[in-house]
């Protein structure tokens, strides 16, 4: 009987190169789709309604509602951005009267943000939210 001593084929070495291309490509990948974009965040005083508040109880509230367009309605009439002159007429003949906001359920948090700024610009002196539906 005949011994075969002949190893079989012979294994080539794995080699890690494409390996450690691929790896640099994820990294540079991940490395620009990453945004280096600093947050900021943004103070919201939040205090329950005091009894010595300085408005006055008699003065009914002027209340607007923000939809999704980011229009305000007061009283069935609308305002746009566009129409911010009427806004502040209107701000200043209710300078006495206290704001509540209160917004449609599509209406993102940065919209709400931004009318609150818009308002207050506009010489709105205390701007309330309305939570409830």
């Amino acid at each position: 009987m005949q011994l075969n001593l002949q190893s079989g084929k012979r294994r080539k070495p794995l080699s890690l190169t494409p390996l450690i291309d691929v790896v640099f490509i994820l990294l540079l990948f991940f490395m620009l789709t990453s945004s280096f974009i600093k947050w900021h965040n943004m103070e919201l005083a939040v205090s329950a309604p005091s009894q010595s508040s300085s408005r006055s109880n008699d003065t009914p509230p002027l209340v607007f509602r923000l939809n999704a367009e980011g229009e305000l309605r007061v009283a069935g009439q609308a305002y746009t951005p566009s129409q911010d002159a009427d806004l502040q007429l209107l701000l200043n003949d209710h300078a006495d009267a206290s704001i509540i906001l209160q917004t449609a359920d599509e209406v993102d948090v940065q919209q709400i943000v931004s009318t609150i700024d818009r308002l207050k610009r506009l010489g709105a002196d205390g701007v309330s939210l309305n939570t409830d539906r």
